[in-house]
This record gives C-alpha cells, sequence and structure tokens, in this order.
C-alpha cells in the first residue's frame, strides 16, 4: 500500500509540476480566428453578424444548450447594443457592441458564469470573388492558473465552436441570400437629384480619421460661408476604397453661388436621376442601407455616379444617434 501511495503521490507532482510548466510556457493572453466564405450578399451576412437580435439564428451555443435564454438591448448593429445570455451548460455573460466602422464590429465580451473574465474581438464582412468573406477574431485575458487549461483544450474547444457557428451563419445566409426583408430593409425611392452647388473640402481620407475631418470641416466652412449656405451639411464620395479603408470625398454645404471660398473649393453637381434612402439611425449602421442601394443600383442594370449624403438631423439636434436622419443619395445615368 505505501509503495502504491508513494507512487501516486509521485505521479501527483509530476502532473502538477507540468502543468505549471505548461502555465508558465503559455501566453497570457488565449486567441482564436475563424472565417468563411458565404454566397449571399454582404448586406444579409453584415445584418447577421451585427445585430444582436440576429444571434440567434447561427448562435453555436443556442444549439449545443437548449436552456440559453438571450435578450438583445440597446441601437441595433451600433455601438453601445448588448447581448446578454445566461444558460446550464453555458454560462453566464454579456456581449457589448464597443464601435462600428463600415463592416467592421468590435466587441467586447463580459463572463459572469462559470468564470469571471473579459475577451474581445472583431466580426468583418468584406467581398471575396464575387461572394462574401466573414471573419472574426477572439481575445482572451487567462489568468496564469488557466494558462494551462487554455492550451490544453479551451483554444481548441472555442475554435471548433466558431466554426461551427459560422458554418450555421453560411447555411442561414445563403437560405435567405433573397429575402428582400433583410436584404432590403429600407425604402429606396427613384429621385430626381436637382443641380447642386457645393462649398467645402475635398480630400482623400482614412476612415479612421473621418469623423474628425467631418467636424472640423463643417466648423470651417460653418464660419467661412455664413449666409451663403442654403441647405444641410453634405458629402459627396467620389471613391469608397475598401482595401485601404480610406475614401476620396468632398466635405462641405450646398450654397447660392460658385463664389470661392477661403480654404475651401467649389463643386458643381448637375440634375441627375437617383436612388434614396431616408435613413434614420446612427451613422455605424447606415453601411446596410449603402450596401441595399449598391445591390439594388446593380439590379437595375444601372452605372453608379457620386454618392451623396445629406445630415438633416444629426448630433447639432439631438444627442440621440437613433433620431439622427440621413438622405443618402446614389446618383445614376
Amino acid at each position: 500500500m505505501k509503495k502504491v501511495l508513494k507512487f501516486l503521490g509521485i505521479l501527483i507532482l509530476i502532473l502538477v509540476v507540468g502543468y505549471l510548466v505548461l502555465c508558465i510556457a503559455s501566453p497570457a493572453e488565449g486567441k482564436v480566428e475563424a472565417s468563411a466564405i458565404i454566397d449571399a450578399p454582404k448586406s444579409v451576412v453584415w445584418k447577421q453578424v451585427s445585430d444582436f437580435n440576429n444571434w440567434g439564428n447561427w448562435s453555436p451555443w443556442k444549439e449545443m444548450d437548449t436552456t440559453i435564454v438571450a435578450e438583445a438591448s440597446g441601437p441595433a448593429g451600433q455601438e453601445g447594443a448588448k447581448y446578454h445570455y445566461k444558460g446550464k451548460s453555458s454560462g453566464e455573460g454579456t456581449c457589448t457592441n464597443v464601435g462600428v466602422n463600415g463592416m467592421e464590429m468590435k466587441y467586447r465580451m463580459d463572463f459572469i458564469t462559470p468564470f469571471p473574465g473579459k475577451a474581445d474581438g472583431i466580426y468583418k464582412v468584406s467581398d471575396e470573388g464575387g461572394k462574401t468573406k466573414v471573419t472574426m477574431t477572439y481575445n482572451q485575458e487567462t489568468s496564469f492558473m488557466m494558462r494551462g487549461m487554455w492550451a490544453l483544450m479551451g483554444k481548441s474547444m472555442l475554435s471548433k465552436m466558431f466554426n461551427r457557428g459560422f458554418e450555421l451563419l453560411k447555411v442561414y445566409s445563403e437560405a435567405h441570400r433573397d429575402d428582400t426583408a433583410v436584404v432590403t430593409p429600407f425604402r429606396i425611392e427613384d429621385a430626381q437629384f436637382d443641380a447642386h452647388i457645393y462649398a467645402g473640402v475635398r480630400k482623400m481620407i482614412k476612415w479612421a480619421d473621418m469623423m474628425k475631418f467631418y467636424s472640423d470641416t463643417y466648423a470651417a466652412m460653418g464660419q467661412a460661408l455664413g449666409s451663403r449656405i442654403v441647405g444641410p451639411a453634405s458629402d459627396i464620395v467620389y471613391q469608397w476604397d475598401e482595401a485601404n479603408q480610406q475614401a476620396d470625398m468632398h466635405v462641405g454645404f450646398p450654397v447660392a453661388d460658385n463664389a470661392p471660398v477661403a480654404g475651401g473649393t467649389i463643386v458643381e453637381v448637375p440634375a441627375s436621376q437617383a436612388y434614396k434612402i431616408v435613413y434614420t439611425g446612427g451613422y455605424s449602421g447606415s453601411a446596410a442601407a449603402h450596401e441595399a442601394l449598391g445591390a439594388h443600383m446593380a439590379a437595375n442594370g444601372k452605372t453608379m455616379g457620386l454618392v451623396i449624403e445629406e445630415y438633416i438631423k444629426g448630433p447639432g439636434e439631438t444627442t440621440d444617434s437613433n433620431q439622427y436622419i440621413t438622405n443618402i443619395y446614389y446618383l445614376h445615368n
């Protein structure tokens, strides 16, 4: 008996030492990545990924744990939206949308049970050879004693779950690729865009610097133009470079004449036929409206010209981004 106990003691010591060595050798941050190619429009996939109300359509945890109760709250598809879940096998936690840039959503996970913890990552939707590519990254903070567990099975288990989720997302999105209620949740109008003269600043600007460019330019042009302004703050998009995350745009105001403006340029846009969406909501959620207009343009065989946005109601009129109103025009031949 003593020999058996001694052997067990040595075995336990070896296992403990081995586990501690594994904890020392493993990184403090656990990382997982997953991706899928989906034969459906970007707008369909993006709406499933960015709107927490749709996560139940493809959640691998819901498939695994039928006791899960989940609730989405906050502005759908926008910064501040939350997804709270609780289940016997899945535990409890909250996912928060912490920022949207185009079709890229940053999120933060706050785990409550079975173990408290935090994680963050990104969901991104992009073009891929005529289809849609969806990718996700996941970065989890791990305590020293949990690093070994992460290396042994945590990473492989989560990777399996994320890939299964994308399999379900692919099935759902492809089955709903022609569902107009999903693809085009907006009223697209045939519109006549009247001739306009704009005074503002044209620049190739990185997406990350866009909001500052807007605020600085509108402030400067508003002061320089004064009573010459005859309409809402606007922008004209000449090129939207998704690969390099930048855009060639003119930001400013419609004016009554084409007289020069200090620090800016004058742009004259002739009258044109257009497709129009009156978009209500935060600017970060307007990507789906642009996707819908682009798809409508292609479906009707039109050649796209300039893209123009008019900011009818924004931060200057309300602190509630859900109440923002933007006229989006896609000019065409």
